[in-house]
């Protein structure tokens, strides 16, 4: 079995059943982590899936950190994803989500992803945004019961996260690893033998959603933010968020991880930060 393609507006994945879990980095290399974690939470928010988050991964890169990012205004990069992911679950309201800092103790991460696994089933389903390195991810599976992998999907759109944990940056004598990669993961786990894993590979979402910074400024305008259903300041934190790891001179925002989250739910794998704020708008018009 290999990965499967997915068309625009496929289908969602997503019916209000099962679990979602996600496993990002950000405490290394990549740094729009500290923004993506930021907006998944609130677009998990949007739709009330406070209750279907029993597990988030952050800082997967767990061969170290701050080794590019030691200082981005005042904070290295690991203090940074801890903002990102514990501010973001409190200010969003993900009150019964575990976070786990995988750097800090990758065992912890691999057991909590396994038990995770473990608990699925055809009613209770699990679907895993990987978006950092593999190794975390695949070692999750790896321990978990084969008999429980036929209910877990993984959804990936980086290529670059997809290989890295056998491809370090070579031009950094300090970044030397390997372990698991996506390909590795099909290999292993797609198969019978292997679970039948279900392997989700969308388009590199960096193309709509590492975007000029213009395109978030209903984060600052739209009437949602002064929702009842969302904490007073909520969207103003997300937009400092967004604003701490702006590329391009600080003209760009990049949310590119969240399109695996409005994939999932949406099945639109072109997600744009217009579908973004027509998500978080929702609790708006709600009755």
């Amino acid at each position: 079995m290999i990965s499967i393609p997915v068309a625009v507006n496929a289908e969602p994945l997503w019916n209000g059943r099962g679990r979602i879990v996600v496993s990002c980095d950000g405490n290394e290399h990549d740094w729009d982590d500290w923004a993506a974690t930021s907006m998944n939470f609130a677009v998990l928010a949007s739709q009330r899936l406070q209750d279907k988050l029993p597990l988030y991964i952050y800082s997967d890169h767990i061969w170290g950190s701050n080794q590019e990012r030691s200082n981005v205004k005042g904070m290295c990069a690991y203090n940074h994803m801890r903002e990102s992911a514990i501010n973001g679950a409190a200010n969003f309201g993900f009150n019964n989500t575990r976070l786990v800092c995988a750097v800090d103790n990758p065992e912890v991460a691999y057991n909590a992803l396994r038990d995770e696994i473990n608990k699925s089933s055809l009613e209770n389903p699990l679907f895993i945004i990987a978006a950092g390195p593999m190794q975390v991810v695949g070692e999750g599976i790896n321990r978990a019961s084969r008999e429980k992998r036929r209910f877990v999907t993984i959804i990936s759109h980086s290529k670059w996260n997809n290989i890295h944990s056998d491809n370090p940056q070579k031009n950094f004598s300090w970044d030397n690893h390997s372990g698991w990669t996506f390909d590795e993961m099909v290999d292993a786990f797609s198969s019978s033998k292997g679970g039948k894993c279900k392997f989700v590979k969308i388009p590199d979402q960096n193309y709509n959603l590492q975007c000029d910074r213009k395109e978030f400024d209903w984060l600052r305008l739209s009437a949602a933010r002064s929702c009842s259903y969302y904490k007073h300041g909520s969207w103003d934190w997300l937009y400092i968020r967004l604003e701490s790891c702006a590329v391009k001179n600080g003209t760009y925002f990049d949310v590119s991880d969240t399109g695996m989250i409005v994939f999932l739910l949406t099945g639109d794998d072109r997600a744009t930060p217009d579908v973004i704020r027509r998500l978080m708008e929702m609790p708006l018009y709600a009755k």
